[in-house]
């Protein structure tokens, strides 16, 4: 599996801002770091990018567009070791919601992936 590193995150986020529009400035480098070094401890690819996804929503590291940057994280995760993701947005935004509470832990957000994404055909 490949690590992801700071320089990916940078740029699939600063892809989105410039796309989509948003302040792309970084409040936090060391949670970038943080979840880098989570993730690349993680050998599946569930648990991967659950920890990417949880991570950057529960404790934002750019000014804007940390929950767009942490979907497409976990897609590209998910992506590159064969799986494809199809999460609609009102069951995405109900994840969020329940991170933002700190009433959905990492492994909700794993089995959130397992159920809406699967090996591509």
């Amino acid at each position: 599996m490949q690590d992801l590193t700071l320089e990916s995150i940078l740029e699939i986020h600063d892809g989105i801002m410039a796309k989509e529009g948003g302040d792309s400035r970084v409040l936090s480098e060391g949670n970038l770091h943080e979840i880098v070094f989570r993730a690349n401890i993680l050998e599946e690819t569930y648990k991967r990018a659950a920890s990417v996804l949880y991570s950057l929503c529960a404790y934002p590291a750019f000014r804007k567009g940390n929950r767009r940057t942490a979907l497409r994280l976990a897609e590209t995760i998910l992506a590159s070791n064969g799986c494809r993701a199809d999460i609609p947005c009102e069951a995405f935004r109900a994840l969020v919601k329940g991170i933002d509470e700190f009433t959905a832990e990492i492994e909700d957000v794993e089995q959130f992936l397992a159920l809406h994404s699967g090996k591509k055909t």
